[in-house]
C-alpha cells in the first residue's frame, strides 16, 4: 500500500483576537479542500474560532500562535501550538460544566470557557500535549460523515484455495474491504470489531489513507474469505484486530486455514517494520492456537448487557525486547513487578513520588473516548492538576449517566508509564475505584498500563 502524504496548511498568527477572522477563514477553506461536507466545515470553522479566541488569553506575546490544518484521510485535524506559562483547559473535559450564574467578576472567564466547551463538543476528538517547557499543542479532529450499513448475514460457502494479499488502491479493492467489514460485523461480537466496520466506506477509506493496514483473504472465485487489520500504537508496536474468517462450512477446516494464513502474513509484514511487538486487546476466537502469548484479560459486560465475560489480550514479540525504564508509584510496584516477571519483559522500575512530579496547575484534563455501540469508555490523563481526583470521579459519574436507560459502559484508564507525573497519579486512580489489569508493551511512548473501573457494573 503506498504511503499517503497528508495535505497540510500552516499559519503563524499573533495571539490577538484581531486575527480571528483570518484563522476561521483558513479553517473553512481548508475543510472544503480536505473533503468535509457543509456541516463538517461549519463545525471545524466554529471550533477554530473558539479555540483561537480562548488561547489568545493565555499564549505569550513573545512568539506567534501556530495553526496547522491537515487532511487525515477520514477526518480533518486542527492543531494549535503555543507557549504559555499556565493554561486552564478544564472545559475540554468530558465532565466539564460551566456555571454562568456566578458573580459578574468571573463572567468573562466563564463565557470564554463556555466557548471552549462548545468547541470541544463540536469536534469529534480533542487532545493536548505539553513539552514541559511551557509549550503546548492542542489538537482537535472533525470526521467526514459516512452512512451506517447493516451487517451481511448471507452464509459464505467458499471454494479453496485461499489467497491472502494487501488490498490495492481502487474501487474493486474498496468494495471488497467494505464487503469483508460487513461480514465481520455480522459474525463477530461488537467488541471484537473496530467501530468503522459498521460504516464500511469509512473503513475502506481508512485503509486507503494508511490509518489502518489490512490483509484480505479471498477464495478461488474472489469472494472475501477473511480479514485482519492493524495500526501503529506508539513508535515500537502495532495493535491488530482479527482474524475474521467467513467460511460457513460446519467442519471449519477452511476457516482455520484462512485464519492461519492471515496470521502468518500479518506477522511477516510487521516483522519487516520497526515494531518490536504486536498485541491485541480484542483478538477473535479464531486466532491460531500457539501463535500469540497472553497479556492477561479484562472482565467486561456481556454482549446482551447482562453478566460479565473475560476479554483476553494477546501479544507476540517481533524481535528481541532490549528492555527499558518505566515510572511507577510505590503502591503499584508489586503489580508491575509481577506482570513484568510473568511476561519476561526486562524493565527498570523508577519510583515516581507525587511530591516530586505533581504539577502546580489547578485544573487537570482527561481525554475521553466513548464507544456507545461497544459499551466501552477509555480515559487518558492529558494534564495533571490539583483537582485530578475530583475530575476523575466526575468523569466516571458522567459516563454512567450517559448510559441513560441502558447499562453503564465499562470504563478503562490508560497510563503511559514513560511519564512520571502519570505514574504518580495512581493513588488517586485507585481511590476512584480503578484496579490495574494489563500492561500493553510499547503501546505509547513506553508501556501502557490499563486500569479498569471495578465498580462499573454496580
Amino acid at each position: 500500500m503506498p504511503a499517503h502524504s497528508p495535505q497540510c496548511l500552516t499559519l503563524e498568527l499573533p495571539p490577538d483576537v484581531a486575527y480571528l477572522p483570518t484563522a476561521a477563514s483558513a479553517a473553512e477553506n481548508a475543510a472544503q479542500v480536505f473533503g468535509l461536507d457543509r456541516n463538517g466545515t461549519l463545525k471545524l470553522s466554529l471550533a477554530v474560532e473558539e479555540f483561537f479566541a480562548y488561547l489568545c488569553r493565555f499564549a505569550g506575546r513573545e512568539e506567534p500562535l501556530r495553526l496547522t490544518l491537515s487532511q487525515g484521510g477520514t477526518f480533518v485535524r486542527v492543531a494549535f501550538r503555543f507557549r504559555a506559562g499556565d493554561v486552564s483547559l478544564r472545559a475540554l473535559n468530558f465532565a466539564a460544566q460551566v456555571d454562568l450564574a456566578s458573580g459578574p467578576d468571573s463572567l468573562s472567564d466563564q463565557a470564554a470557557e463556555l466557548g471552549l466547551l462548545v468547541a470541544s463538543r463540536t469536534t469529534d476528538r480533542c487532545s493536548m500535549e505539553s513539552s514541559g517547557s511551557g509549550v503546548y499543542v492542542l489538537t482537535a479532529e472533525v470526521d467526514r460523515q459516512y452512512p451506517e450499513a447493516a451487517p451481511l448475514c448471507t452464509p459464505q460457502f467458499l471454494i479453496p484455495p485461499i489467497s491472502v494479499s494487501r488490498p490495492e488502491d481502487g474501487p474493486l479493492a474498496k468494495g471488497l474491504l467494505q464487503h469483508a467489514a460487513l461480514l465481520a460485523a455480522e459474525r463477530y461480537p461488537v467488541r471484537a470489531c473496530p467501530a468503522s466496520f459498521f460504516r464500511p466506506e469509512r473503513f475502506a477509506d481508512m485503509v486507503t489513507a494508511g490509518q489502518y493496514q489490512a490483509l484480505l483473504a479471498q477464495d478461488a472465485t474472489g469472494k472475501p474469505a477473511g480479514l485482519l487489520c492493524w495500526r501503529a500504537s506508539g513508535p515500537k508496536s502495532v495493535v491488530f484486530s482479527g482474524p475474521y474468517v467467513f467460511d460457513a462450512a460446519p467442519d471449519r477446516v477452511l476457516a482455520k486455514e484462512t485464519a492461519r494464513l492471515l496470521a502468518e502474513r500479518f506477522l511477516s509484514a510487521v516483522a519487516r517494520t520497526e515494531a518490536v511487538c504486536a498485541f491485541s486487546e480484542r483478538p477473535t476466537s479464531d486466532v491460531p492456537e500457539g501463535w500469540f502469548e497472553s497479556l492477561g484479560s479484562l472482565t467486561l459486560r456481556g454482549e446482551d448487557g447482562e453478566g460479565e465475560s473475560p476479554q483476553a489480550a494477546l501479544f507476540r514479540h517481533l524481535r528481541e525486547d532490549v528492555g527499558g525504564a518505566v515510572w511507577c508509584h510505590p503502591d503499584l510496584t508489586p503489580f508491575l513487578e509481577r506482570q513484568y516477571n510473568l511476561l519476561a519483559f526486562s524493565r527498570d522500575i523508577l519510583k515516581a513520588e507525587p511530591t516530586q512530579t505533581h504539577h502546580t496547575t489547578e485544573h487537570s484534563l482527561l481525554a475521553t473516548s466513548l464507544d456507545r455501540r461497544r459499551g466501552l469508555a477509555i480515559l487518558r490523563p492529558l494534564l495533571d492538576g490539583q483537582d485530578f481526583a475530583t475530575n476523575l470521579a466526575a468523569h466516571v459519574s458522567a459516563l454512567k449517566e450517559q448510559a441513560q436507560e441502558g447499562p453503564p459502559p465499562d470504563i478503562l484508564l490508560h497510563l503511559d508509564l514513560s511519564e512520571p507525573w502519570q505514574a504518580a497519579l495512581y493513588p488517586a486512580i485507585r481511590g476512584c475505584g480503578f484496579e490495574p489489569r494489563l500492561i500493553l508493551p510499547h503501546a505509547g511512548a513506553s508501556d501502557l498500563l490499563v486500569c479498569q473501573h471495578v465498580t462499573a457494573h454496580s
